[in-house]
């Protein structure tokens, strides 16, 4: 689903998981959050609500199950079921706080800083599968900035990088380095 368009549907994932990210006019995205089992975008929920341009873009990461609502029923059922509106609502609020997290990361916090956070996040085990790109659209920077940033990490012995993996190292290390 494209940026500005005016929805007719609303959205929910019944079942895996979509990415809803923005898309600067230099071609640089950044991801805002994902939306997963049991769960709708908030930004679909404000634009239908509203009547205003839906402001994100969507990717399907995994297979997906979807219940497509027409809006004129989700405005029903949002003014009739309190119970649909507190889900909404909640949704809302859930995604407000993630944004502000992400927002703070981007303007408070060093970029090596970011990945670290990010790579003790996101690590199974002690192992993360992801390369240098996807790293830098999840944390709105560039390729060539992780890449250097990855790099200076494995010098310093905290992490191992192959194909498409990065190896954590020393776990206890990385925590140090977050801010």
């Amino acid at each position: 689903m494209p940026e500005g368009i005016i929805l007719d549907y609303a959205v929910f994932i019944l079942d895996g998981r979509v990415r809803m990210y923005k898309v600067s006019e230099s071609g640089r995205e950044i991801t805002l959050y994902r939306i997963s089992d049991g769960e709708c975008c908030p930004l679909m929920s404000s634009s239908i609500l509203g009547g205003t341009e839906y402001e994100a873009s969507v990717s399907v990461e995994t297979h997906s199950l979807a219940l497509f609502i027409p809006t004129p029923i989700f405005r029903e059922w949002f003014d009739t079921y309190k119970s649909f509106r507190q889900f909404i609502f909640q949704s809302i609020c859930g995604r407000i706080l993630t944004l502000s997290k992400l927002l703070d990361n981007i303007n408070f916090k060093s970029i090596r800083s970011r990945v670290v956070e990010y790579l003790l996040e996101q690590a199974e085990g002690n192992v993360i599968k992801t390369t240098h790109d996807t790293l830098a659209i999840e944390l709105g920077s560039v390729r060539e900035v992780i890449s250097r940033t990855l790099k200076q990490l494995e010098k310093d012995q905290y992490i191992a990088l192959t194909r498409g993996k990065i190896m954590i190292l020393d776990r206890a290390g990385l925590e140090e380095l977050v801010e």
